[in-house]
């Protein structure tokens, strides 16, 4: 489903977007607030987009639930943004990417809360993320890419999983994938043509990896 969908509405927003990096106990305290602070009334699901420059595109398909929201940035040329939100639970994204021909591929799935926060910041960048919750607690990541060519993947199958993922640099490359309940990633890459360390979690796993050259 495109934009064209009778299933959200489009706004064009003028305000810059937020970009600093928060720690992951910061974001889950935030979407905590934001859920308490929800009316019990139905809500409606909301896409805003901003676009500067040439050749960018979004595709969004928000085909059910009522509580799904998307926010977008795009300035440059030739980025891309595609999104699935298809499950009933609360599900946010935020998106910004400020340069040439970066890529980021979102899905949201499952009836439980989730919320991701992307910004890719130079050229030729590409995140996949696919978050998937079944679960009553919000399953929550970050990821922040600022370089050329740098590459992410980020998979969460199961509940109160929460991920932070940063690459500084060019070429570097990371895959993770936290599968069952209560996992923590915060994973840092500073360099240039890092190897991916793919990391899997199981269910209550913790780690911080900090990866430089």
């Amino acid at each position: 489903m495109w934009l064209a969908s009778p299933t959200f509405f489009l706004y064009k927003v003028n305000l810059p977007m937020k970009t600093a990096t928060l720690t992951l106990p910061a974001m889950a305290a935030a979407l905590g607030a934001m859920a308490m602070a929800a009316p019990a009334a139905a809500q409606s699901n909301s896409v805003f987009i901003e676009q500067i420059g040439t050749g960018n595109s979004v595709s969004v398909d928000q085909s059910a639930g009522t509580r799904q929201n998307l926010s977008v940035d795009q300035e440059g040329s030739g980025n891309l943004v595609s999104v699935e939100q298809s499950d009933s639970g609360d599900d946010g994204a935020s998106v910004e990417q400020t340069g040439d021909d970066n890529e980021a591929v979102i899905v949201q799935d499952g009836d439980g809360d989730t919320q991701l926060d992307l910004a890719q910041l130079g050229s030729g960048n590409s995140a996949v993320v696919f978050q998937r919750n079944t679960g009553s607690l919000a399953t929550v990541a970050e990821v922040v890419q600022n370089g050329t060519a740098n590459t992410a993947s980020l998979l969460q199958d199961g509940s109160d999983n929460q991920a932070l993922l940063v690459q500084n640099g060019d070429f570097n490359t990371a895959t993770a994938t936290q599968l069952g309940d209560g996992n923590r990633l915060e994973w840092t890459q500073n360099g240039t043509g890092l190897p991916d360390l793919g990391v899997t979690q199981t269910g209550g796993a913790a780690a911080i990896i900090t990866q430089s050259n």
